[in-house]
């Protein structure tokens, strides 16, 4: 698995669980930190664009279960 199919996963479960469960105050925090210690606490031994990716996935994926509305 990658960082993207890792989000894409991450989204459908979250899409389901506020669809059944609704939405709560740190909604996607457990998957966050999931993929922070998965992706984030490796060294990249200077793969520079790697890293880069990484981080502009990341923080998309942030930003989208910051601002989810279930529409």
């Amino acid at each position: 698995m990658n960082l993207k199919s890792d989000i894409d996963r991450y989204k459908k479960q979250l899409i389901a669980r506020a669809a059944k469960k609704g939405l709560y105050e740190n909604f996607g925090e457990k998957e966050i930190s999931k993929l922070k210690s998965k992706y984030f606490d490796e060294l990249y031994l200077g793969d520079y664009f790697k890293k880069m990716e990484h981080q502009r996935l990341f923080k998309e994926f942030f930003d989208w279960c910051a601002t989810y509305t279930g529409r």
